[in-house]
């Protein structure tokens, strides 16, 4: 997103985010606020008061709309596992409760790993106001949440015409959420997203123990260290992963265990 030489930001870079997402805000600083990022214009905390007084900005950056935007989430994925009652028959053929995976269906949908696609799905690391230099990878997850926070409380032109407008403001960020966050399909993306939990699951079903994860091998530079995982039952060795965590290393280990299984699996 640009900044203008007198500290407003660019408009047409504005109405190109919200062609993106769908979304026309009434009030654009809230747009603005969550796309805020601390590093603007390196520190300079004159020039970023003046920035935010220009834009009519209340805090110093997105971190307050991300804690909105987290629990507005959390209610709107919580609504939903009320009304689909997929998940009651889910969670008895799993010998699991309800509250158990609604809440594996809040972590396939708000985990940071599952934000980060959905960050890249709007092109959000292009339009947030940084300093070109600093890496906001690692933020982006946390300024989706920001966009939702600023989506619940701006309501957007064009809202459900009804005369609460908190509701009218929920509808709105529901909609984009529905909408890109392909939350009907969070039950079935449970076990991919959680290959350990589902190796888990198995184990006990069939009653031969407890899967155990130990590390075979760590190799490489501190800054680039490469690890390297077996998964056992008992002392066999059932599967090998690696990856540059030992919790990236044991996922990976996990998905090859369930490969092999579903290449075993007899053709119909």
């Amino acid at each position: 997103m640009r900044v203008n030489p007198n500290l407003t930001v660019n408009k047409d870079d504005l109405e190109e985010f919200q062609e993106i997402i769908g979304f026309k805000f009434k009030d654009k600083s809230y747009l603005i606020q969550a796309l805020l990022h601390g590093s603007l214009f390196s520190g300079d905390k004159e020039k970023l008061s003046e920035f935010r007084k220009i834009n009519g900005l209340e805090n110093k950056d997105y971190e307050k709309l991300e804690y909105l935007g987290d629990s507005v989430l959390g209610l709107i994925i919580a609504e939903y596992a009320y009304h689909d009652n997929s998940i009651n028959e889910y969670a008895r053929s799993k010998g699991l409760t309800i509250e158990g995976v609604a809440t594996k269906i809040r972590t396939v949908l708000a985990s940071n790993e599952s934000l980060k696609p959905v960050a890249r799905k709007i092109k959000i690391s292009n339009f947030v106001l940084s300093e070109g230099h600093v890496n906001i990878d690692g933020k982006l997850s946390d300024i989706m949440e920001a966009l939702i926070g600023a989506i619940y409380i701006d309501g957007g032109c064009n809202n459900t015409g009804n005369n609460d407008q908190t509701v009218g403001n929920y509808f709105a960020a529901k909609e984009f959420v529905y909408r890109f966050f392909d939350i009907e399909t969070a039950l079935e993306r449970i076990s991919a997203f959680n290959p350990k939990g589902m190796i888990q699951e198995l184990f006990h079903q069939k009653g031969i123990g407890d899967p155990c994860y130990r590390l075979i091998e760590e190799e490489g530079p501190d800054h680039e260290k490469q690890f390297t995982v077996g998964l056992y039952l008992d002392d066999k060795l059932l599967a090998i992963g690696s990856g540059n965590s030992k919790r990236k290393a044991e996922k990976a280990t996990a998905n090859t265990y369930l490969r092999k299984l579903k290449e075993k699996e007899p053709e119909d």
